[in-house]
This record gives structure tokens, C-alpha cells and sequence, in this order.
């Protein structure tokens, strides 16, 4: 792959769904469009996009941003985050909820890959609400690669996804079929799984919480703004948002979020609190 081949298809995935590929990535992005000039006995890398710029090739077009990007999760991933999730976010939301007489409770996983971080969500947020048959609670996850949110939806796992989590929630949120672990239907109907590109609106308002974590480092600067913004008009007011351990909101809000940290774990809240709410303490 020569440095212009490289960029016309780097400017493609950037153009298409907002991640920026490093000059580093040059041999990561050869080897997975290989795969696909195989796939399809195409000769050279100009040929291959030509066809996936074809109006009549659409499909693989999604095909080829589906192996580009970057899927890698696990269930309850960073464990100070979730921790934090568990033991100060959800019980502070939960306890302003009911005093609200608010039993509605919506989350959003931006980037939920195959599944993981999603249904790790449910888990907690089932642990954390006793009473939680009587509250509309709703997981939206979303994702641009299309075999990922298929995994995902089907909520099939092979034995070593699971090995790190406690056993007392492999035996109440899962059952053994064959060689997979599959997610039970208590927990598989608290979670949504769509396609969403994060470059775009999706309509979602009235978010309690959004995770996007470890995704918007593979984004340039003025996408990861707009995304930011777009975060911070989709959360309620007194809202959290969580992001990657590498990632950080500083430079991108004019104080619209307030930095939290405990435990080793950290998240942003939305600054507006809603009257007479007082702010999370730490």
C-alpha cells in the first residue's frame, strides 16, 4: 500500500463515520483491506475503492468500515469505573429519581461493540434497583459495525468472555447453551441494541447516563467536539457521562460538566442540576 492509497482510504472512513487513522496505522489498515481484496478477487487497493464508492455497492462499503474499526470490550471493563458506577453514580440517580417520583431510567453505551459494555450496565443497574421490575428502565446501545450489534443482540458468549466476572452473575444473568453462555431474557430486554454512526444525531433526549468510552480517541479534534456537544444536549439535567481512562473533556466545554473522580474511577456530570438537587459529593 503506497502513502496516497493509504490516504484516499484513510479520507474515506474519515468522511464516512469521523475516525482519523495516524500515519502509525498504515500497515493495521493494509492488512484488514487484504482481507477483503481476497474476499473478493480484487487486484489493487484503487480498484477495491472504487467499488466500495460505487452507488450500487453500498453494502460493502459497510463491510470495509466494519473491519476498520476497532472492537475490542470486555464485560465490566475498567473496574474503578464501574465501581464508582455501582457504589456513588447510581445511588445518588436512583435516590433523586424517587424523590422525584421519576421511575424512568435511560442509559446509552455509544460504541457497545459486541455487546459487553451494555449488558455489564444492565447487571449493575439490576444489583443497585431492589425494586427494579417496577421502573421503565432502558439500556440503548449503539454501534457502526453491523456484525458487532448482530453478536451483540444474539448475547451469546463464549465461556473465557466471562471468566473474570463473579460467578453470583454468570448464575443469575446467564444460561449454558452448548458451548456459549447465552444472556437471559431478564436481562436482554432492558437493552436496545441500534445502528448509529456517532457523527450524526440519533434523536435520543432524556439520557440519565451515557458510557462512550475508549471511542472518541479515534476521532480528530473538531468530531470529538461536536460529539461532546451533542452529549451534553442528550443528558438530563444533573446527568453523567463516562469516557475513557485516556480520554479527557478538558478544552471541549465551557463548564458544562463537572470532573468526579473516586476510587480510581472517573466520570463527568452534567452541571445543571435540577433545583434544589445538591451536587454529588466525593
Amino acid at each position: 500500500m503506497t502513502d496516497d492509497e493509504f490516504k484516499i482510504f484513510r479520507d474515506l472512513i474519515h468522511r464516512e463515520c469521523g475516525i482519523f487513522l495516524k500515519d502509525d496505522k498504515k500497515d493495521f489498515l493494509r492488512a484488514r483491506i487484504e482481507k477483503r481484496l481476497n474476499a473478493l478477487s480484487i487486484k489493487s487497493y484503487y480498484s477495491y475503492y472504487r467499488f466500495i464508492t460505487c452507488a450500487n455497492n453500498q453494502e460493502e462499503l459497510y463491510a470495509f468500515l466494519d473491519i476498520v474499526t476497532i472492537n475490542e470490550t470486555s464485560f465490566f471493563r475498567n473496574i474503578p469505573q464501574f465501581e464508582m458506577f455501582k457504589e456513588k453514580v447510581l445511588p445518588e440517580l436512583i435516590e433523586r429519581k424517587r424523590k422525584l417520583r421519576d421511575y424512568n431510567l435511560n442509559v446509552w453505551s455509544a460504541g457497545c461493540a459486541t455487546g459487553e459494555e451494555p449488558y455489564s450496565i444492565g447487571i449493575a443497574l439490576a444489583e443497585a434497583i431492589p425494586d427494579a421490575s417496577l421502573w421503565n428502565i432502558k439500556i440503548t446501545a449503539s454501534d457502526i459495525s453491523l456484525r458487532c450489534l448482530e453478536i451483540a443482540g444474539l448475547g451469546k458468549y463464549l465461556p473465557e468472555k466471562l471468566k473474570s466476572m463473579p460467578e453470583k452473575y454468570v448464575l443469575r444473568f446467564f444460561k449454558q447453551t452448548g458451548e456459549y453462555y447465552e444472556v437471559k431474557d431478564s436481562l436482554k430486554r432492558l437493552v436496545i441494541f441500534d445502528y448509529h454512526n456517532l457523527m450524526h444525531e440519533n434523536g435520543l433526549t432524556n439520557i440519565d447516563i451515557i458510557f462512550c468510552r475508549n471511542v472518541m480517541i479515534y476521532f480528530d479534534v473538531e468530531e470529538q467536539r461536536k460529539i461532546i456537544a451533542r452529549f451534553q444536549k442528550n443528558l438530563n439535567a444533573g446527568g453523567y457521562l463516562f469516557i475513557g481512562h485516556a480520554e479527557s473533556l478538558n478544552g471541549f466545554t465551557n463548564g458544562d460538566f463537572r470532573y468526579l473522580y473516586w476510587n480510581k474511577g472517573i466520570a463527568y456530570q452534567k452541571v445543571n442540576l435540577p433545583e434544589k438537587v445538591p451536587a454529588l459529593s466525593f
